[in-house]
């Protein structure tokens, strides 16, 4: 299934959505305004204009702005905005390295413009930044690639160090555009406008940390640009998907699915708990645990509806559709023992199967088994969900190599195990099993920092589960679930905050979202 079938006619065809990188939109650029009759300088109006306006937006009441240029095509666009910010009465700065410095290019006719304006323009030094109501990061722009230079960094860390209000143009200066790391230091902004296509640093990882708000202007070239660039990312939320099928009105239980979970080790019962109860609330139509027997109380408790099973997995796994493994599982002999039957099982009965938590870490230490890896390979439909530290071990790397390009992680771990794989974290990725040209890997929009808490990675596991034991495909279970989880999160923070969530806060939510509610 590819990207677009997933999603309303009216998302598919939005440009804010569609992400590609750094390299893609310096080459296309120019091609795309020529073929809008826009000339490049234009176009660096047009994003001084973009910027100047979402200024507005943000600070309207701002009286002192600060401009902080370097010495390309960012300062253009900084220079830009300068001058129309004086032209509205502001009292505006510029700062740079050397004020007497002639930039080039369509940067130098927008500089030359602010000099018309008798805009004020000062050496780095010279300036307390604290004194102004907002900054403009128009430092650096997205042709950064090596570490930024010694008074750059300086520059960077003085921007960081105000307190102030910081809007970005383009991306956070320092930052690497198409993986969100920092060079070695990026500016914090509170709002990022960027330009044309949005770049994949911008909205995972600790790039979106870095970049705060993400507002994005076409500059009115996006529809040329889209005509020729390739989209290498798909931004994808709950509202863009296709709304799920009205159920069958002659279903029954075995319709919508048997799922079985098995995880729930001692004093490890909450785990499977929640990815059983959330399998319920996302339409499942039954739901078994196979838990170690002491866990037993602890997941039926007020959850009659969870059926349990701990004597013999092979009978459980005989008897389910689908299957989830790992939360609570842990990785002791009993834990060894499970996994192990579960592989001997589905090698003669392949099965949907989504594997989270500990089960990834029993995984990782089997990785070169040819064996296992040809079981998993056989599989209808495959999905893991590693946090950051998970995906380190199934790569044998430090977690520090998973952050520093999360979009390369995914699709080495898709790659290696042949699994469609969902890299959690701010915004999670999903990268499909199928790794033909065509196929780009989705970030989720959505979530926020309260579902950093505990239980939220098995509550994801039950939904992306619950998606599959209904007939979906790994990719297509595992977009809707990322979204549905984000979603369901997103909406318990607006009603009660984002402090204090617990992930079983979203239960409730997730059976209105999966309801079309």
């Amino acid at each position: 299934m590819t990207s677009t079938n997933l999603l309303t006619e009216q998302a598919a065809a939005s440009l804010a959505h569609k992400i590609v990188s750094s390299e893609q939109v310096r080459s296309i650029e120019p091609e795309a305004a020529l073929l809008a009759k826009c000339s490049m300088f234009e176009l660096m109006q047009r994003a001084g204009k973009a910027a100047f306006k979402i200024l507005l937006q943000e600070w309207p009441k701002a009286q002192k702005v600060l401009v902080v240029a370097g010495n390309g095509n960012n300062a253009g666009d900084g220079y830009v905005l300068a001058k129309l910010a004086k032209q509205h009465g502001l009292d505006v700065s510029v700062t740079c390295q050397q004020p007497t410095r002639e930039l080039n290019g369509d940067a130098k006719q927008a500089q030359s413009k602010w000099q018309e304006v008798a805009g004020e323009t000062l050496a780095f030094s010279e300036l307390d930044y604290a004194q102004f109501d907002v900054l403009v990061d128009a430092l650096l722009g997205t042709g950064v690639t090596g570490e930024v230079s010694q008074t750059f960094q300086e520059v960077i860390q003085k921007i960081n160090q105000t307190g102030i209000p910081v809007l970005s143009i383009d991306l956070p200066s320092g930052m690497q555009a198409n993986t969100g790391q920092p060079l070695p230091i990026a500016v914090k902004a509170d709002v990022t406008v960027t330009f044309v296509a949005i770049k994949p640093g911008l909205v995972t990882g600790i790039g979106k940390e870095f970049c705060g708000k993400l507002c994005y202007a076409d500059l009115v070239v996006g529809n040329e640009f889209f005509s020729i660039a390739q989209g290498e990312v798909q931004l994808v939320n709950w509202s863009m998907l296709q709304p799920l099928q009205p159920r069958p009105k002659h279903g029954n239980k075995g319709t919508f699915g048997k799922l079985l979970c098995i995880g729930g080790n001692q004093g490890m019962a909450g785990a499977i708990r929640l990815s059983a109860e959330s399998a319920l609330r996302c339409g499942v139509g039954l739901v078994k645990v196979y838990c170690h027997e002491s866990s037993n109380l602890s997941i039926s408790a007020g959850r009659p509806e969870i059926m349990l099973a701990n004597k013999d997995i092979d009978a459980a796994l005989s008897w389910c559709s689908c299957i989830v493994v790992g939360p609570g599982l842990g990785q002791d002999d009993w834990s060894q023992q499970q996994f192990s039957r579960l592989l001997a099982h589905l090698k003669h009965s392949p099965k949907p199967l989504v594997i989270d938590a500990d089960g990834l870490n029993i995984l990782a230490v089997m990785a070169d088994d040819v064996a296992v890896r040809d079981t998993l390979a056989n599989l209808p439909a495959l999905v893991f969900t590693p946090h950051p530290g998970e995906a380190s071990r199934l790569l044998n790397c430090d977690i520090s190599k998973i952050e520093s390009d999360r979009y390369l992680a995914t699709k080495n771990i898709s790659q290696k195990y042949q699994s469609a794989c969902v890299l959690k974290g701010a915004g999670s990725i999903i990268q499909s099993a199928d790794l033909h040209e065509a196929s780009v890997p989705w970030v989720c929009e959505g979530g926020n920092p309260g579902m950093a808490t505990a239980g939220m990675g098995d509550l994801l596991t039950g939904v992306i589960g619950a998606f599959l034991a209904q007939g979906f495909t790994s990719q297509k279970a595992a977009v809707y679930g990322v979204c549905a989880h984000a979603e369901a999160g997103d909406r318990v923070a607006i009603q009660y905050g984002q402090r204090g969530m617990i992930a079983s806060d979203l239960l409730q939510p997730l059976r209105a979202i999966v309801n079309g509610l």
